[in-house]
């Protein structure tokens, strides 16, 4: 009997646009949706942060709002796959923020393969942050500088998203990316710092990766005039 295929990891659009300043694309939310039902992103405009979890696309603005999107809506960046788990560990004794990124490499079998991360459980605190709309063409590390931080203390939640190796940089962010919805739905952003209490940990590889290249004016004719690695570090910390 043969096996179906594992999904991929699908990319709306390489990491590479979004750090230039380019904004806005024509991907639609029903077109990630129809790629997977576990990941991240973000929408036009640099509009807030994207989880997809349970198949359920969720906006989360810099104003500290959270609210469910329609298929019509559009996005410069996301990336998905359908997630089910292959490993699953339970850490009931809590894990420091400062130690959470190492915890969770110490369970990835290889370095160098592409793997979703899904950590459900109560956190001691959570930092987070999230940024105001956008225009087009600010590069993203000077947005960073005006991101909305939100710390929630004693949470009870989801961490959404994947394992990237470094070779794959101007594709997706190396190591770790990360992204947060509380279990009631009411906040969320991308992982600053996380500190849990009594969490499961699942794990999945994902052994392809499918990237699709964005057919607008501004993706072909971006010039790459940034330093990459650099302006991420800056954007993910």
């Amino acid at each position: 009997m043969t096996r179906p295929a594992r999904p991929p990891l699908y990319i709306s659009a390489p990491i590479a646009a979004l750090v230039e300043g380019i904004y806005r694309e024509d991907t639609t939310v029903g077109r990630v949706r129809a790629n997977g039902d576990f990941g991240l992103g973000t929408f036009n405009d640099l509009d807030g942060e994207m989880v997809v979890l349970d198949g359920t696309v969720w906006q989360l603005r810099a104003d500290g709002t959270v609210c469910t999107v329609d298929d019509g809506v559009q996005t410069p960046f996301a990336c998905v796959t359908r997630f089910h788990g292959d490993t699953q560990e339970r850490f009931a004794a809590p894990i420091a923020a400062d130690r959470l990124e190492t915890v969770l490499h110490g369970l990835l079998p290889s370095t160098n393969l592409v793997y979703a991360v899904r950590v459900d459980g109560r956190f001691d605190h959570v930092r987070a942050r999230s940024v105001p709309r956008q225009d087009n063409y600010r590069p993203l590390a000077e947005v960073a500088k005006i991101q909305t931080v939100f710390d929630f203390p004693d949470v009870e939640g989801t961490l959404v998203g994947f394992w990237t190796p470094g070779f794959l940089s101007s594709v997706h962010v190396a190591g770790f990316h990360l992204h947060f919805l509380s279990a009631d739905r009411h906040c969320g952003g991308h992982v600053l710092a996380a500190a849990t209490r009594d969490v499961t940990v699942r794990l999945q590889h994902v052994p392809a990766v499918r990237l699709e290249l964005p057919m607008t004016l501004d993706f072909l004719t971006m010039e790459s005039t940034r330093d990459l690695q650099a302006d991420i570090h800056a954007v993910e910390r």
